[in-house]
């Protein structure tokens, strides 16, 4: 069932990490990597000793200049965070995570954001859940690599004991490549009607709008409807 989850990891900032990473996805037989942008080069040589045989997984890492690109042939984007963020979104337990994926018409990218900062808001914008990893919290800070490890681990475990859990397998979601379309056009119309009145909170609202339509789990046919809705409203 692992085989339609990818592991997408945002500005990964020590190759030591990437490394880590893919030795512990390989230990709960997850195979799928994608990188973006990372703070070195793909082929640094400290990545593959500390993957300590996970190499396939490396080798056959995609890698994108931006997280928009990176999502766009799945259906849904988790979000993995242990902390609250201005940017509020609907919670996905693993339990109800194992659910998603049992559908296997349902392509599912589990993000995770840099060492140091995690994922921004304009990255979690894009996300349709957040999975939050529980921890101490007086010192929740998690290494990426061992933040993978424990997702991979908790997801691993429920799929050899599934329990009830949200009904997804009805559920035919738009790719995000759809979605993110819809938010350009969405973005320019706004903007030819003057909608953004003060530049500076241009962004954080536009976020906030995003915000909104990933709540909604929409199909390919409501995101057509909306895109036409969007191209024929006048100034």
């Amino acid at each position: 069932m692992q085989k339609n989850v990818e592991i997408i990891l945002v500005h990964t900032q020590l190759p030591e990490n990437l490394g880590s990473s893919a030795r512990g996805m390989l230990n709960f037989e997850f195979e799928k990597l994608r990188v973006v942008k990372p703070k070195f080069d793909m082929d640094n040589e400290k990545i593959i000793p500390v993957s300590a045989g996970a190499d396939k997984v490396i080798r056959t890492a995609r890698s994108f200049e931006k997280l928009s690109d990176a999502i766009k042939d799945f259906n849904f984007v988790i979000a993995t965070t242990n902390r609250s963020r201005a940017i509020k979104k609907k919670e996905i337990k693993v339990k109800d995570f194992v659910s998603l994926i049992s559908n296997r018409k349902n392509k599912v990218a589990l993000i995770f954001g840099p060492e140091q900062s995690g994922l921004d808001n304009e990255s979690i914008s894009l996300c349709d859940y957040i999975l939050k990893i529980d921890s101490n919290p007086r010192f929740s800070s998690l290494n990426v690599s061992q933040a993978v490890t424990v997702i991979c681990n908790q997801i691993f475990e429920k799929l050899k004991n599934k329990k009830k859990s949200m009904n997804f397998k009805k559920k035919e979601i738009a790719k995000k490549s759809e979605l993110i379309l819809f938010y350009e056009i969405l973005e320019k119309k706004l903007e030819l009607t003057n909608f953004f009145k003060v530049e500076e909170r241009k962004k954080i609202i536009f976020q906030k709008i995003k915000n909104i339509f990933s709540k909604s789990e929409l199909s390919s046919i409501e995101v057509k409807i909306l895109i036409s809705i969007i191209k024929n409203i006048k100034k």
